[in-house]
């Protein structure tokens, strides 16, 4: 019983040894440590965009077929393991199709930080000024008074020319104004159907549809209309203003979550914050919460909780992803090197007064490591030698086989034959007196 726990641990720990030979050197490590972090941080932001979705049940689906079928296959359920693995194939090729609303928004996220550089502070900011702002503001607050349902979608940097595009939309082309905005959402009017769509400061297309969104932590309480906006907002770095038909609230919509305000003084803080430029001294004054608190908002963000767990995830995920693409694209494999054996530090073993006798030897030694690596490892940059320096005394001497690589990367001894050379040992003066 003991002999087999001792076993079992010392399996572990020749694993753990094994897995250093993917570290490497201090060198290769600290890239490691970079790639997984890099890997880290990509997942963390694509379980934080599928979360309030319904790809997060699907890709709980997913791994939950992945686990079993890794189960199935490790206590020998090959019946079941190769059903598994063969849906997780399928799932593979239809992982676009069932992700392209993620996929899409992950692509626009990256596309906006990635070229942010090379534009200026917002590229639609100069569009907007404060008496555009205060045209959206009253019309929405007259709205909201009269319990008059609106919806009104701001483009800023991400284009929205689909959506003006469409079949059914009408293009409008006029200056924003409150009246124009309460015209467009009369109940009476033919246009009040559907979203206005704000571009380059003006009015350009009224009747618009827009995506709603598949957010499924949405109360219940809130309308088609509330949907559309997040379905909006989701779309780049939209910003989307909705006025509730039934409660006479006004909402804003940004980066796929929905918040209420308290009144348009609200609205118009937000809109300034968000449309105008961002100089440092309206940066010090403004710095007030896109919302209300989480109770009052119709979207609650991830908890600390929620975040740390997605973190713990994301990095456990991109640990096995790394070592997953390290096993495969550069596996770690086994190289037999027969070798002569040296015989090193042979003054200062004369220095002592002592004279080793010993015979040429070859010397077979299986090294593990990186197949690119050992793949360019000839037997000229291995040494077997034996230190002669650790003698200090005449007699039979058994010495162990030391070996080195001329690389810089870390290998591994796997099996050395022989591991240990026997030396006869003699005092110098023995040797003249023989003489």
């Amino acid at each position: 019983m003991w002999e087999q726990i001792q076993n079992f641990f010392q399996a572990i720990w020749q694993q753990l040894i094994e897995a250093l030979l993917y570290l490497g050197t201090p060198y290769d490590f600290a890239f490691a440590v970079l790639d997984i972090t890099v890997l880290s941080f990509i997942f963390y932001h694509l379980l934080k965009l599928v979360r309030d979705s319904r790809a997060w049940q699907l890709l709980k689906g997913l791994l939950f077929i992945f686990f079993v079928g890794f189960v199935s296959n490790l206590v020998g359920l090959t019946a079941l393991g190769f059903l598994l693995s063969r849906t997780i194939s399928l799932f593979a090729i239809a992982f676009v199709v069932l992700f392209q609303p993620e996929l899409r928004r992950a692509l626009e996220t990256v596309g906006r930080a990635g070229f942010k550089v090379m534009a200026s502070d917002d590229v639609a900011s100069g569009a907007f000024d404060h008496k555009i702002i205060e045209s959206i503001v009253q019309a929405c607050g007259e709205m909201a008074a009269k319990r008059t349902g609106a919806l009104i979608v701001i483009e800023r940097s991400t284009p929205l020319g689909d959506l003006e595009d469409q079949e059914n939309a009408v293009e409008v082309g006029a200056s924003i104004s409150a009246t124009m905005l309460k015209q467009i959402f009369y109940v009476g009017s033919p246009l009040h159907d559907g979203a206005v769509l704000i571009r380059h400061g003006q009015i350009a297309a009224a009747r618009i549809h827009v995506p709603l969104t598949d957010a499924y932590h949405l109360r219940k309480d809130l309308g088609t209309r509330h949907r559309a906006a997040l379905g909006a907002s989701e779309i780049g770095d939209t910003i989307a203003v909705v006025v509730s038909e039934e409660r006479g609230t006004i909402s804003i919509a940004i980066e796929g979550r929905l918040y209420t305000l308290d009144n348009e003084d609200a609205l118009r803080t937000q809109l300034h914050r968000l449309l105008l430029p961002a100089t440092d001294e309206r940066k010090r004054r403004i710095k007030l919460p896109l919302a209300r608190k989480p109770a009052k908002s119709s979207l609650v963000g991830p908890s600390r909780k929620t975040k740390a767990y997605l973190l713990l995830v994301s990095i456990l995920a991109s640990a096995i992803f790394w070592f997953y693409v390290q096993i495969t694209l550069n596996p770690v494999i086994e190289q037999p090197y027969n070798l002569q054996l040296l015989y090193t530090n042979q003054e200062e073993l004369a220095e002592k007064g002592l004279a080793a006798q010993y015979k040429i030897e070859s010397i077979r030694v299986n090294l593990k490591g990186r197949q690119s690596i050992l793949q360019g490892l000839s037997n000229r940059d291995v040494t077997a030698y034996v230190d002669l320096s650790t003698i200090d005394q005449p007699g039979l001497q058994s010495l162990p086989v030391q070996v080195e690589t001329r690389t810089g990367s870390y290998t591994q001894i796997y099996a050395l034959t022989p591991e240990t050379v026997s030396i006869s040992v003699r005092p110098l003066d023995l040797d003249k007196e023989g003489n």
